[in-house]
């Protein structure tokens, strides 16, 4: 199967279906958001007079800024900088700056599935001779394309840890970065931010970015599945109105929910407790973020 067309796609979501209990499956695949519509939805989410912006996207540029010293300290002298789902933000920018300043030289590798964010990526580092080598590929592929490190890793997925179950996403990053490598991962603390008006923009502003995600396992976002809806997590789920035959066979059937997508939000003590079994070193300003430097 040719891959990342639109029978990869399917496939994928199809297989992604996972049941988490009586009634409820989880569907939240994040990579499955990023086809077409999603894309153009997640960048609108970004402009910079959407309350979105000013509640997570600013605040968050703000922080990385702060910190992009204390992390490029922690780095080897010479690494490969592998950049999970570069986005059109180029929060990348403060630490290739600090990277300059402190003498560090890295190659800078974008990873995605999507041309369009590589393409951004690419153009963003070349404009600066910085080296680097797109890679198009899902996350779950990363640890058998790239092989065993021939220099350290430094794998940074940044605020998108939030789009996983934490211990998922942190097995697959540790199994990326290999041995003596770094992972950077970012979440945003849930008593630290107005967590109700973030939950409105869930509901407002997210609520069509799951549509093509939807159609993939044949269903219609407008008839066969009821609005969606963000819970104080933020998880957006919806509620299955017309099953299919594919579903059904899988045991999805009418009155099934479905959760979407994800964006998670933490306590510092839950984030703390999930990272209990890692060698980490947390970056805490007071700032309604923290980041973490995670060492394999």
């Amino acid at each position: 199967m040719e891959k990342y067309n639109q029978e990869w796609f399917k496939n994928r979501a199809f297989k992604s279906l996972r049941k988490i209990s009586d009634g409820v499956w989880d569907y939240s695949d994040s990579l499955l958001l990023y086809i077409s519509s999603g894309v153009e939805l997640y960048e609108q989410l970004q402009e910079t007079d959407t309350p979105y912006f000013k509640l997570v996207t600013k605040p968050e540029r703000e922080y990385l800024q702060s910190i992009a010293k204390d992390v490029v300290d922690i780095l080897p002298d010479n690494f490969e900088y592998i950049d999970l789902g570069p986005g059109t933000e180029h929060k990348e920018q403060f630490l290739f700056d600090e990277l300059k300043k402190q003498g560090k030289s890295f190659t800078y590798i974008p990873v995605d599935i999507s041309d369009h964010f590589l393409d951004i990526a690419e153009s963003h580092a070349s404009i600066q001779e910085i080296p680097m080598q797109k890679i198009k590929a899902s996350f779950e592929e990363l640890p058998e394309l790239l092989g065993t490190p021939t220099a350290p890793r430094f794998v940074s997925i940044g605020l998108t840890f939030s789009n996983y179950a934490p211990q998922d996403i942190l097995g697959l990053l540790k199994s990326i970065a290999g041995e003596n490598g770094f992972v950077f991962i970012n979440a945003q603390m849930r008593d630290r931010v107005d967590m109700l008006e973030l939950q409105k923009v869930y509901q407002d502003d997210a609520r069509h970015l799951a549509d093509d995600k939807v159609r993939l396992i044949e269903l219609d976002p407008e008839q066969d599945i009821t609005p969606r809806l963000a819970d104080d997590g933020f998880r957006i789920s919806c509620f299955v109105l017309r099953s299919n035959q594919t579903l059904e066979n899988m045991g999805i059937k009418n009155g099934d929910k479905l959760v979407v997508f994800q964006s998670l939000r933490y306590t510092k003590a839950s984030l703390e407790n999930e990272l209990r079994s890692y060698n980490h070193d947390s970056f805490d300003t007071g700032s309604s973020f923290i980041a973490t430097i995670i060492k394999t």
